[in-house]
């Protein structure tokens, strides 16, 4: 275990991994189109959810991800607290996921 990890010895239980298990740092968004993008946290700029719309908006570094369906609102209740890893569109929760690219194709 590494001395500046937050977790206490034994936390966990007894464990002989020579590692340790977290929430991943980068967030998977599959695409209507079929391409996945994959985003670090850490590249989150800002997010707005619009309830009327049933619509996400995740600003990111390299342009912004339209996540809309019923289920949107949960699915940026799991985003924020870094527990929603993956999002598919299945049709019926979250009708469509969209990635529309910074217009000037910078990615800062």
């Amino acid at each position: 275990m590494n001395e500046n990890s937050e977790e206490k010895p034994g936390q966990f239980g007894a464990r002989s991994e020579p590692w340790e298990e977290r929430s991943t740092a980068i967030v998977r968004f599959w695409c209507s189109d079929g391409a996945c993008w994959g985003v670090p946290f850490s590249q989150v700029v800002g997010t707005h959810y619009d309830p009327e719309q049933q619509r996400l908006l995740i600003e990111c570094s390299i342009g912004t991800i339209v996540v809309i369906g019923p289920k949107a609102w949960d699915f940026y209740d799991a985003f924020c607290n870094q527990k929603a890893t993956l999002i598919k569109a299945d049709g019926e929760e979250i009708l469509t996921v969209t990635m529309a690219l910074r217009g000037d194709g910078s990615a800062t």
